[in-house]
């Protein structure tokens, strides 16, 4: 068959599962509500700052929508999560470096990446609760930490990878924060996302910050921790 027959055919084949997807514009808590809460999170490698991200967590007709936009080793991307009031994901969105999106169809992840004929539809045999994670953007962490604060067997979602992976883990151990060096008591809730340790330190709902040993990353509220994020003692 003739090289062009292919490319016709294939790209057909892919405008047809792509109909298949709900429009962004479908999927309901994209615009308004009322803001939850709000700041910026310094990201930290290996003891450099490499970026800050500014995230928002708002309600709007029985949804959360968490928004984020920043600066991460040199490129700036956007992002934004979609959960119903159990904190289970309908929707995920970011751009950046590339663009990718995923959202549950049928009971199973469904994720976007790429954009015109360069589109990969990937679609995961993973089985909810589900948690999404950015390719990039740690807005939607926040999401995980509530997620791990009341339910386990959770399967994480990974978009910029096309793949999803067990979260194991999540008893909450307390921590005291060290802040201008006063206390500050919190949580930690240190779980395996697929083959990567994640340790969330919060209080209350607010996710303060987080460490990912594997890949030396750090980050913080700034609002709360203006110093970074550092144990007491």
């Amino acid at each position: 068959m003739e090289l062009w027959r292919v490319v016709l055919i294939a790209a057909l084949a892919l405008g047809v599962v792509l109909l298949l997807l709900p429009a962004p514009q479908e999927v309901p808590g994209l615009a308004g509500g009322t803001q939850i809460e709000g700041g910026t999170y310094v990201l930290v490698r290996e003891g450099k700052a490499v970026g800050e991200e500014v995230f928002s967590l708002w309600l709007v007709d029985g949804l959360y929508r968490i928004e984020s936009t920043g600066r991460r080793e040199g490129e700036g991307f956007a992002s934004l999560l979609v959960l119903d009031r159990d904190w289970n994901p309908l929707y995920y969105g970011e751009e950046g470096r590339s663009r990718v999106g995923v959202r549950v169809v049928e009971g199973r992840p469904r994720v976007v990446a790429g954009s015109g004929l360069f589109r990969r539809v990937t679609a995961l045999s993973a089985l909810p609760p589900f948690v999404f994670l950015g390719a990039r953007a740690v807005g939607p962490w926040f999401a995980l930490y509530r997620a791990v604060q009341v339910r386990g067997g959770l399967t994480a979602v990974l978009p910029g990878e096309r793949a999803a992976v067990p979260v194991e883990g999540g008893r909450p151990e307390p921590v005291t924060l060290d802040v201008a060096g006063k206390p500050l008591p919190a949580e930690l809730y240190t779980v395996r996302v697929g083959g990567r340790e994640v340790r969330l330190f919060g209080q209350g709902d607010l996710l303060l910050g987080g460490e990912v040993p594997g890949e030396g990353l750090v980050f913080y509220l700034r609002e709360v921790l203006p110093g970074g994020l550092k144990r007491a003692g």
